[in-house]
C-alpha cells in the first residue's frame, strides 16, 4: 500500500469510526501500531514500557478521536499525541532514575542486528549502534526528536511540519541541524566521516 493509498484507506477508517463502526479503529491501530511502539522505544528503551506507553497513546486517540476536525490531518494528530506521550513517560521515568537501570547492550533493545556476519563484525555493528544510539539521546530534545521523526520514523516534512507545529522550512532547517549535530558528535569516534 502506497502513501496516497494508506491516507485515503487512514482517512476513511476515521470516518467509520466517528460513523459508530469501532472495529474501525482497530484497523487504525493495525495499520500505525509498530510505527507508534517504534517511536515510544526510542524513547524509553524497554519493550514492556513501550507497549504499555503506546497502548496509552492509543487509550487517548480512542477517547479524543471524536473531537478531530480533520479527519485527514489524523497521522499529523497522532504523532502530535504520541510525542507529547512520550516527552512526559520520558520525564516521569527520568525523574526516577529508571534510565541509569538500562544497558545499551540489552538484547531487548531496539535497534537490533541482524545477519550472516562473522562475531567481530558484528561486534563493530553492536558497537556503532550503541554509540549513534547514546549519541542520539544525549542531543538535546528538539534535535532528537526531529531525527527520529524523519530519520527512524520516515516522515514526510509536511508531516513533521504539522505535527511540531513548525512551517516546513523550519523543519528542514532544524533537520540539517541536527544531522550536523549528530554527524559533529560521531566524528570524535570515527575520523573518517
Amino acid at each position: 500500500m502506497n502513501k496516497d493509498e494508506l491516507k485515503t484507506d487512514t482517512e476513511q477508517l476515521v470516518q467509520d469510526f466517528l460513523d459508530g463502526d469501532v472495529q474501525a479503529f482497530n484497523r487504525l491501530v493495525m495499520h500505525y501500531q509498530t510505527k507508534i511502539y517504534n517511536l515510544a522505544l526510542n524513547y524509553v528503551k524497554s519493550p514492556e514500557e513501550a507497549k504499555d506507553l503506546a497502548q496509552d497513546i492509543f487509550v487517548t486517540v480512542y477517547r479524543s478521536l471524536p473531537k478531530l476536525r480533520e479527519k485527514e490531518k489524523f497521522t499529523s494528530w497522532l504523532y502530535q499525541i504520541a510525542i507529547n506521550h512520550c516527552r512526559n513517560r520520558y520525564k516521569k521515568l527520568s525523574r526516577r532514575g529508571y534510565f541509569s537501570n538500562i544497558s545499551l547492550d540489552d538484547e531487548e533493545s531496539f535497534l537490533q542486528i541482524a545477519g550472516d556476519e562473522g562475531p567481530e563484525k558484528l561486534l563493530q555493528r553492536k558497537n556503532t549502534i550503541n554509540l549513534v544510539r547514546s549519541t542520539i539521546d544525549s542531543m538535546a530534545e528538539a534535535e532528537k526528536e526531529i531525527i527520529l521523526l524523519r530519520d527512524i520514523q520516515e516522515l514526510a516534512y509536511e508531516e513533521i511540519s504539522d505535527i511540531l507545529h513548525i512551517p516546513l522550512g523550519t523543519v528542514k532547517s532544524k533537520l540539517n541541524r541536527a544531522r550536523t549535530s549528530l554527524k559533529d558528535r560521531l566524528k570524535k569516534h570515527y575520523q573518517d566521516l
